[in-house]
């Protein structure tokens, strides 16, 4: 068995704060250890499982937030910037399925924890087809077509709320019962840890899978941005790419990576 896991922050246990997720802030490093021995929980619950492989991702922001000299051994990191095309390094149609860890809910999401698709900074909303999008939505049709189905997803309750929405079927543990963008109930990260390890155990052993995520082109991607300026700075060609009002920009394609990369 081969896995595929894909970490971010947000979603991580005891994390409920701006300054715990940004590079330099004071309450940081110890949210990069809460995710590196987060991360290290589900490798080792998936090779005690009798996976073969496990290739763990850093999808949080800068991509280098694992505290290399933390990680679990038996895994093989992804760590650093990625472009859009390559988002998923390593990725293939050989691998039995794929866990996104420490996730959050899309942008709008009421009383969810750190609520935003791809950046907090820079938009509102994403809708894809006319249907609002998240990042679990979206990494799941990455995967998707590579025929490698999402078996697992953890976060605040609201994300895990947004997963079983999108993804019929996918296991869920929550982290936290998030009451606000910046607060939440919280289980002690040791409990997390001990209880996430069960429940991905279980979710892999599950004989059946739930099905690759999939959906036919054409697409067509609609960004909502915050501020007008943001949308003044990408360029509209008028036919792939169109502003729509002063914060909205729609793209059109046949082909969703090369979307996502014109977009993005």
């Amino acid at each position: 068995m081969k896995y595929y896991v894909s970490v971010d922050m947000e979603g991580i246990a005891g994390v409920v704060l701006r300054e715990q997720l940004l590079r330099g802030e004071p309450l940081y490093e110890e949210a990069r250890r809460l995710l590196t021995l987060e991360a290290n929980a589900v490798t080792e619950a998936l090779l005690e499982a009798g996976a073969s492989r496990v290739v763990v991702k850093d999808a949080h922001g800068s991509g280098f937030n694992f505290i290399p000299e933390l990680l679990h051994p038996g895994a093989e990191y992804v760590m650093g910037a990625t472009r859009v095309e390559r988002r998923f390094p390593g990725l293939d149609s050989t691998f039995d399925g794929v866990l996104l860890i420490g996730y959050h809910a899309m942008g709008g999401t009421m009383e969810a924890v750190r609520d935003h698709t791809m950046t907090s900074q820079g938009w509102q909303s994403l809708r894809l087809n006319g249907r609002p999008i998240g990042e679990i939505g979206l990494d799941a049709l990455w995967f998707g077509m590579y025929g490698v189905p999402v078996v697992f997803v953890s976060g605040d309750d609201k994300t895990c709320k947004e997963a079983q929405t999108e993804l019929p079927g996918v296991a869920t543990y929550a982290t936290k019962t998030a009451t606000g963008r910046h607060s939440a109930l919280l289980k002690a990260p040791q409990r997390v840890r001990a209880e996430l390890k069960e429940a991905v155990a279980a979710a892999v052993r599950q004989p059946v899978k739930p099905a690759p995520l999939r959906l036919p082109g054409p697409y067509e991607l609609t960004i909502r941005f915050l501020h007008t300026e943001q949308a003044d700075a990408r360029r509209f060609d008028g036919e792939r790419a169109v502003r729509t009002d002063g914060v909205t920009g729609v793209y059109r394609g046949d082909d969703l990576i090369e979307l996502l990369a014109m977009a993005f």
